[in-house]
């Protein structure tokens, strides 16, 4: 009964919409959950994954549609890494760019507040300079669920152009609790290309 209690308890302090990024990480440490990223337009697809966060660092593992794990991204502060285990082949952070250019506007800081359900503070960034002028036709837009908490955002939408876009979705977060098999190393005999 007393797990009851403490769960109720954590949704009722995640409803107070005053609670600030920085003592959220501190109160609960973790934060766990499921979703799925979304392509539409020139390149369709979906991928399910799920993912932890540990303070100011996240770890990611998708799976496509018959169950595989295809992609794991690890994020700690702006330090952003992907294995593709596929193909068994790493990237680091600017290969990770290079392979989508649109992380460099929500860099790895941004995409963790995003997990953790709060909405990167992108209007203060001046992102538009010369290093991003192929993305300045990117439209970023966060969105709660209207069901759940009015203050959680749970999905991100990246609108390259009217046909074009990108959208990762949480399905389901948990505060305080944590994959604890998701916060592994890439191994050290991957390369990075």
């Amino acid at each position: 009964m007393s797990g009851c209690t403490q769960n109720l308890q954590r949704e009722i302090k995640l409803i107070d919409y005053k609670i600030s990024f920085d003592k959220l990480k501190m109160e609960y440490r973790y934060c766990r959950g499921k979703g799925h990223l979304q392509s539409k337009g020139e390149f369709q697809g979906k991928l399910s994954f799920v993912f932890t966060v540990n303070g100011d660092s996240t770890y990611i593992q998708f799976r496509d549609w018959i169950g595989r794990q295809t992609l794991y991204l690890q994020m700690a502060g702006n330090e952003v890494y992907a294995w593709d285990i596929l193909n068994d082949k790493g990237y680091d952070t600017s290969q990770v760019h290079n392979l989508y250019p649109f992380l460099k506007i929500l860099d790895g800081t941004d995409l963790t507040k995003f997990f953790w359900g709060f909405e990167p503070q992108l209007d203060s960034r001046d992102y538009l300079t010369d290093l991003y002028s192929d993305l300045n036709h990117v439209k970023i837009s966060f969105v709660t669920d209207p069901d759940g908490n009015p203050f959680e955002i749970t999905k991100a939408i990246f609108q390259f152009d009217k046909n074009n876009q990108i959208e990762i979705v949480i399905n389901e977060r948990q505060y305080g609790m944590n994959y604890p098999g998701l916060k592994k190393k890439i191994p050290q005999n991957i390369l990075f290309n």
